[in-house]
């Protein structure tokens, strides 16, 4: 939105002055035909605390500044994006005063997408992307004022999205961004509470779809297969089931952050990371710890990066200086290569599963419940921020072992 309008807009630390307790404003960069100008946050901290607040987890007393700033650049990006054409003496006439223009939905999104993409969490941008172009689709609006989501045009907007094929997961992200955004609206004023539409259906309100939950644990049997196969020694099948099984034995650690870990984060015996997907939104970000045994050592020394520093990256798929952009492409080709690979693999053990990555946490939190670990270490361990989120992600995995113990009741 803003490249085709020739502007380019940043958060910096303003290094050119900074105070004798070393520390300086944060401001906005906004720069028009290779012309700048800076606009202040109103927001000062020290260098070293801003590069703490950019990188995940953000510590809790930086996390009310980062949102005041990125309240900031969601602001400047919602008055350009509205303008027809741009020049900075109509921005600043709109930023300095009063703003309307984002209590628009389309607005917000586009906004919200920008601050993602600013943080470096470029899938979750993506869906918020694609969100808004299917909300656009379905209205045929250039503009929709959040007060026009209502019950009724969220049923009409699930509706369409299942008339179009859509499956119902899809249709929860789309549902649950436009969501997001509403309770931001409805915090910062621009929308009332009792316009909120969404709730409980007895109520007259709006309840998102859930999809059901698909099963993908690995039985017992079928674990024991998959432990036990032999790949090829050193062969590209071999690397790719290697990283599997260290998914599997690292509290199912996802690819992203096996691609993130670094040699700093090998501690004696233990694996201390913080998951990627949850750094930037939960209140307190959940250390992860995994424990280094034979098996999951054996595969960093046999693929691990040599020699190294404390920052590289222990596998090789990441560079130092990888930018956001560039790690979801590199772990986009890399799930593929897993699952191609792990297929391969249950296909010569003749497992009838139709086996992906995700596979591996799944597995892991599953034998954790068959073998009757306390839920809250298993919660822990898979780095969720509460137990019923992870009772919810356990529900329904255990349908074999359900059925199992019913037929116990004829046995006799």
């Amino acid at each position: 939105m803003l490249k085709s309008k020739g502007v380019s807009l940043n958060a910096f630390f303003d290094q050119v002055r900074i105070r004798k307790d070393k520390s300086a404003t944060i401001r906005l960069r906004i720069i028009y035909n290779r012309f700048p100008k800076y606009y202040s946050t109103k927001i000062s901290m020290s260098e070293e605390e801003y590069l703490k607040m950019l990188t995940p987890p953000t510590p809790r007393d930086l996390k009310e500044k980062r949102l005041i700033i990125f309240g900031h650049l969601k602001k400047a990006y919602d008055i350009i994006a509205g303008l027809p054409e741009f020049s900075f003496e109509a921005f600043e006439k709109k930023y300095n005063g009063k703003i309307k223009d984002s209590i628009d939905v389309f607005s917000s999104f586009e906004a919200y997408s920008a601050a993602l993409k600013q943080e470096g969490r470029i899938s979750s941008a993506i869906t918020y992307d694609c969100a808004l172009k299917s909300i656009k689709g379905f209205s045929k609006k250039e503009t929709l004022p959040f007060n026009k989501i209502t019950s009724a045009f969220l049923k009409e907007y699930e509706q369409f999205m299942l008339a179009s094929g859509k499956s119902i997961t899809t249709i929860g992200i789309y549902c649950r961004n436009l969501r997001k955004l509403m309770n931001d609206a409805i915090r910062d004023g621009k929308l009332k509470q009792e316009s909120y539409p969404f709730g409980k259906k007895e109520n007259g309100n709006f309840t998102i779809l859930k999809s059901r939950k698909v099963k993908k644990s690995l039985s017992s049997l079928q674990l024991g297969q998959i432990l036990a196969y032999q790949p090829i020694d050193k062969s590209p099948e071999h690397y790719y089931y290697d990283l599997w099984i260290f998914s599997y034995l690292g509290n199912g650690m996802n690819l992203k952050d096996i691609c993130l870990l670094k040699y700093k984060n090998i501690k004696g015996n233990s694996i201390k990371f913080y998951r990627s997907k949850t750094a930037n939104s939960t209140a307190e970000s959940k250390e992860i710890v995994v424990s280094i045994i034979e098996r999951n050592k054996a595969i960093i020394e046999r693929w691990g990066v040599q020699p190294y520093t404390p920052d590289d990256y222990v596998f090789p798929e990441y560079n130092i200086g990888i930018t956001p952009e560039q790690q979801r492409v590199v772990v986009q080709a890399l799930t593929k290569q897993v699952n191609k690979y792990m297929k391969r693999v249950v296909n010569a053990l003749e497992i009838n599963v139709d086996i992906t990555s995700y596979w591996a946490r799944h597995t892991f939190s599953t034998v954790l419940k068959r073998s009757g670990v306390n839920i809250s270490y298993i919660s822990e361990s898979l780095g969720h921020s509460n137990v019923a989120t992870t009772e919810n992600y356990l529900d329904g995995f255990e349908d074999d072992a359900r059925e199992a113990i019913t037929r116990k009741l004829l046995e006799y």
